[in-house]
């Protein structure tokens, strides 16, 4: 388990590098069309996976320890998770997005003619960008260096964050098909999600390598970090504590995929101007291949899955 969350830490790590290279001549639109990409397998992964292992365990939860709570206590946290995801996202943009929003303000109206000499470390947006958005290119680069570090930085540890709680739903997952089954959805969408923190950061401080380089390795190692804890509590011994922890932490992970798939991808994609229909198709593709694998790859976890056969669980652990 450890060796395969190391793996999913050192895969983003490769692709950002590459793709660093290749930056400048990388057309945004493969960028937007693999972001839906990974926003289907993400609202696939959430909803046929993620969802109905919380509710199977939380029935185990109340069978177990004979309580008859009525109310849906699990949905409430995803609730919860999606909007502390969104509070954390709105809170980093308040505080460090003031000083920049102030200094690009002020150059808004010289900024309008320097449309045309956009700065070398901004070419992507030079592709096929409309004026209006080489504006906001230049305001961006025009705004303090400092606040944009601060950015990138506050930008990866929102997404640190909610990556440590997707590993964390990998690590609690206690049959080793799901393990799979998330775990390549997970791969998918992190090597996408790195692609986008990279370039995120890569863009705010093209000129510093080594912060970009430090950022990403914090980044990358946060999925396996949440995974090996969620391990060790998936394996400890069954008190009602641990049981409800994992619950708990596995709804807040539900409502940052729901974040991600809805706010961060859909939403900002739908917002650009590429072709809306082929970004629908690839949602659909992605949406698509997970729902293939749960089927093939998901479908057996019928005795496989109860939350507490804990000698069973060791084994399919040691793998």
């Amino acid at each position: 388990m450890f060796s395969i969350s190391a793996l999913i830490g050192i895969i983003p790590l490769f692709i950002v590098r590459v793709l660093n290279r290749k930056r400048n001549d990388e057309p945004s639109r493969f960028l937007s069309y693999l972001a839906c990409f990974a926003g289907g397998t993400f609202l696939a992964t959430c909803f046929l996976d993620i969802i109905p292992h919380i509710n199977e365990g939380y029935e185990t939860f109340l069978s177990l320890y004979e309580l008859s709570w009525h109310f849906a206590y699990p949905q409430l946290i995803t609730c919860c998770g999606f909007f502390f995801i969104f509070f954390i996202e709105e809170f980093t943009n308040q505080v460090f997005g003031q000083q920049s929003h102030g200094h690009s303000h002020g150059n808004s109206s010289n900024s309008s003619n320097r449309i045309a000499p956009i700065p070398p470390n901004d070419r992507r947006g030079s592709l096929n960008i409309t004026s209006l958005k080489m504006e906001e290119a230049s305001t961006w680069v025009v705004s303090d260096e400092k606040s944009n570090i601060l950015k990138s930085l506050t930008f990866a540890v929102a997404m640190s964050f909610h990556s440590l709680l997707e590993g964390f739903a990998l690590g609690v997952q206690d049959s080793t098909r799901r393990i799979y089954s998330l775990f390549f959805s997970l791969l998918l969408h992190k090597s996408v999600e790195a692609f986008s923190v990279g370039l995120q950061i890569s863009m705010a401080n093209s000129n510093k390598i080594r912060s970009v380089f430090i950022t990403i390795l914090i980044y990358s190692a946060m999925a396996p970090f949440g995974a090996i804890m969620g391990c060790i509590l998936q394996k400890s011994e069954p008190n009602i504590y641990k049981d409800s922890t994992i619950i708990i932490l596995e709804s807040l992970a539900a409502g940052t995929f729901i974040y991600v798939t809805f706010i961060e991808i859909m939403a900002s994609e739908k917002s650009n101007e590429f072709n809306h229909f082929k970004q629908l198709i690839w949602i659909i593709f992605g949406f698509t291949l997970v729902t293939v694998m749960q089927i093939f790859l998901g479908h057996e976890h019928g005795g496989d899955d109860d939350h507490h056969h804990h000698h069973h669980h060791n084994e399919t652990h040691h793998h």
